[in-house]
């Protein structure tokens, strides 16, 4: 179909005065004011007073997953019940489901349907980590499809506070180990600087002999100022020279509480980087459900490599 010229210039100057009325509809809204200096505390107990909670819900999603060798997408259906089961249904083509995902705090199990493919695994979150080289578990996966921070430790995680545009962020305190590592002083670091460290630096291999995983994580948390849930985290696992970054954008409104209609991980390693997007184009919470997962006889079960 053509447009002609007169309705082509309607459209435009329609154009025009719809954008040229919300410059002037910001412009009078009263300015923000800048963001109060709190400490990790207070802006800690008022992301508490806002966390996404649930008892059973139900999400549609739609999933781009791309790596150095592959790009997929995909749609799931997603039904959870608070800190026990994880249901997933994959469906890549003309709404056929393909997968069927099983989890739980202790056990992976899946069930694939793909012709010529068939069959099911069985395993654990460790299993998992061995293959994948990421630590996720039942708790992470639960908290990073609604938004809420990932590995919080309020026990034993300190921070210090810094202030980025409209959010405040939250960076962990060298400990020892970590600041002889890092070489510089937390507050010469600004919240979007990436760590990067010699790993040929003998005084790093000396150190890394000495030291676990949780001494050598350098966690950052960014949280809105206005709403005071998450946007984005930041995770510099520097004993396995590993990084992951969160983002989530677009909140939604469910039943009070907001949630993140898109979220964005990107992990990277010596070896590349990936990256994950989700995109929750239906949410709602239920009173109850139930969760089918039957594996078939003839399924033959595979095991990790």
């Amino acid at each position: 179909m053509t447009l002609s010229r007169k309705t082509f210039f309607i459209g435009l100057l329609t154009l025009l005065v719809a954008v040229l009325a919300s410059s002037c509809h910001r412009k009078g809204r009263p300015d923000l004011k800048p963001l109060k200096n709190r400490s990790s505390g207070a802006i800690l107990n008022r992301y508490n007073d806002r966390l996404f909670t649930f008892d059973y819900l139900t999400m549609r999603v739609s999933v781009d997953l791309k790596t150095p060798d592959e790009s997929q997408s995909f749609k799931a259906n997603i039904r959870m019940a608070a800190d026990s089961i994880i249901w997933v249904s994959i469906s890549p083509l003309m709404g056929v489901e393909m997968v069927r995902a099983l989890i739980t705090p202790d056990t992976v199990t899946y069930i694939s349907k793909v012709p010529g493919n068939k069959h099911f695994f069985r395993g654990s979150f460790t299993d998992l980590t061995s293959l994948t080289q990421s630590e996720f578990d039942f708790r992470m996966i639960e908290q990073l499809l609604v938004g809420n921070l990932l590995q919080l430790d309020e026990a034993n995680d300190r921070f210090a506070t810094r202030i980025d545009q409209r959010a405040y962020v939250l960076l962990s305190r060298y400990n020892r180990k970590l600041k002889r590592v890092m070489g510089t002083d937390l507050k010469e670091i600004n919240p979007e600087d990436t760590l990067e460290i010699d790993i040929e630096d003998k005084k790093y291999q000396r150190i890394i002999k000495r030291s676990d995983e949780e001494e050598l994580l350098m966690k950052r948390y960014w949280i809105s100022g206005d709403s005071y849930r998450p946007v984005k985290t930041v995770f510099d696992d520097l004993y396995y020279q590993r990084y992951l970054q969160i983002e989530h954008s677009q909140h939604k409104e469910a039943q009070g509480m907001l949630y993140p209609q898109k979220t964005v991980l990107t992990t990277g390693t010596p070896q590349g980087s990936a990256r994950f997007s989700i995109e929750v184009t239906r949410l709602k919470h239920q009173n109850d459900l139930e969760f089918p997962f039957e594996i078939p006889d003839d399924y033959e079960r595979k095991f990790l490599p």
